[in-house]
């Protein structure tokens, strides 16, 4: 499979993008998210496999 390039035209008619909102949850909103069981719609991360074998 090839990688794509992308086109510059394309790029310039999307959309900005969006602010990042940064925040901090208070103890009592940790407290209610701590402990719970991952909730099923939750998909692990794409783990990808390393052509080098042997070395790390």
């Amino acid at each position: 499979m090839k990688t794509s390039v992308p086109n510059r035209e394309n790029e310039l008619k999307g959309s900005p993008p969006s602010e990042v909102l940064n925040y901090k949850l208070s103890p009592d909103e940790l407290a209610q998210i701590v402990g719970k069981p991952i909730p099923a719609s939750h998909k692990e991360p794409i783990k990808f496999r390393s052509k080098a074998k042997g070395k790390e």
